[in-house]
């Protein structure tokens, strides 16, 4: 991603830009193509651009996330040269596709430098809520290895607290108010 681009997104993201100014000097709807943000996202992967991953985030969230993002939001996940693990996570909570809980389990046990000042834990618990969202069996069983084996007691008890959660749940119960929310700004494209 270009500088000017990065310029762009950060503008959009402080407010100091439009988003009807945004995307007449962006060039495309984002909202209308989700096509633009994978290609970000595969681009800022490909050139191991910290920068490009966030801005590629802040276009994801701002005009809606796409469940055909979730092979390259997986390889992102594992890569250790930027700092969005936590975004991408909760990212993954929000399109809940059952092909990412490998990756959520994994990155819920690794630990990196950046995040040394709680060891980790807050991305922890988003991939705890992500494999929750997700609710697959095996989401669940991942959770449960969670709940067994984490570093942390406090990861231990987050992963116990959302398997009681889905354990109280019953076949044909409401979704979540959030989840609808969340739902609203996911596409299927």
């Amino acid at each position: 991603m270009d500088t000017a681009k990065k310029r762009l997104i950060f503008s959009l993201a402080q407010g100091v830009l439009s988003e009807d100014s945004f995307i007449t000097q962006f060039g495309a709807n984002p909202r209308a193509t989700p096509d633009i943000v994978l290609a970000e996202l595969e681009q800022a992967s490909a050139d191991r651009s910290a920068d490009s991953v966030q801005c590629a985030l802040v276009l994801a969230f701002r005009f809606g996330l796409s469940r055909k993002w979730a092979p390259v939001l997986c390889k992102l996940m594992e890569e250790d040269w930027h700092h969005s693990h936590e975004d991408i996570a909760e990212a993954l909570q929000d399109i809940r596709v059952p092909s990412t809980v490998d990756y959520l389990y994994r990155a819920a046990l690794r630990k990196h430098d950046y995040l040394a000042h709680n060891d980790s834990e807050s991305l922890a618990v988003k991939c705890i809520w992500a494999l929750h969202d997700i609710g697959t069996n095996e989401a669940v069983e991942k959770l449960k290895l969670l709940s067994q084996s984490a570093s942390s007691s406090r990861i231990r008890e987050r992963a116990l607290k959302r398997l009681s959660e889905l354990a109280t749940r019953h076949p044909g119960d409401p979704e979540r108010a959030y989840r609808r929310a969340r739902d609203a700004g996911v596409r299927s494209d």
